[in-house]
């Protein structure tokens, strides 16, 4: 009997692990990344966008307040004069602190300053405006050619963009502003604050105290 023939078995031979991209998976990973960068970018853009467009509204508001109320602080007219609208001598429309009464600003317009004509940091490139008109009793948005004891003060506020924002008040000859008081007295009807960073003013804005005297 003749011995066993031995049987060699062979194993397969083992892969090596694949330690790259194909050209395909590397495009369709590009693509993918891409993609999620541009929706990314875009939604950056957006709150970027609205956030300036916030803060912009924000000063113009601010800007005609402030005006709106530095305006009505002011006497209705001047009593020793006509009624007409406009400065009188010896006032001069470079110098707002002479101004004394509500029709002294009528077509006043200028960049953003205090009442001294010192600028307001952190507003190149806005412009504020005003315009006064006789209102009518009967219709306060109508203009009357005659004073019927009520004014309408316009305040106009436009942004570097070319946007504008508007605030409309009333002035009455007969308001509780007008009432000589039994002694000197200051009334206080506007408070603001100034928000400042090492680039300048980051925002101005304020609001009127709710119980100072107004126009009946």
């Amino acid at each position: 009997m003749s011995p066993p023939t031995p049987i060699t078995i062979q194993r397969p031979a083992r892969r090596r692990p694949r330690s790259g991209l194909t050209l395909t998976e590397v495009t369709i990973s590009t693509f993918l990344v891409g993609m999620v960068l541009v929706s990314s970018l875009s939604g950056i853009a957006a709150i970027y966008r609205t956030w300036v467009a916030s803060e912009t509204h924000h000063k113009a508001v601010a800007l005609a307040r402030q005006m709106m109320s530095e305006i009505v602080q002011q006497q209705y007219k001047d009593d020793d004069l006509l009624s007409g609208l406009g400065i009188e001598l010896p006032e001069t429309s470079l110098n707002r602190a002479l101004w004394d009464d509500v029709d002294d600003y009528d077509g006043w317009s200028s960049t953003p300053e205090d009442r001294n004509g010192a600028p307001l940091p952190g507003y190149t490139g806005w412009t504020r405006s005003v315009t006064v008109d006789h209102a009518s009793i009967a219709d306060p948005q109508s203009t009357s050619a005659a004073d019927q004891g009520l004014k309408r003060i316009t305040v106009t506020v436009t942004d570097p963009g070319g946007r504008q924002t508007t605030l409309v008040g009333y002035r009455s000859e007969w308001g509780l502003l007008e009432s000589a008081p039994e002694a000197d007295s200051t009334v206080q009807s506007w408070v603001g604050v100034v928000l400042g960073t090492g680039q300048g003013v980051a925002l101005q804005g304020g609001t009127e105290i709710t119980n100072h005297a107004k126009d009946q």
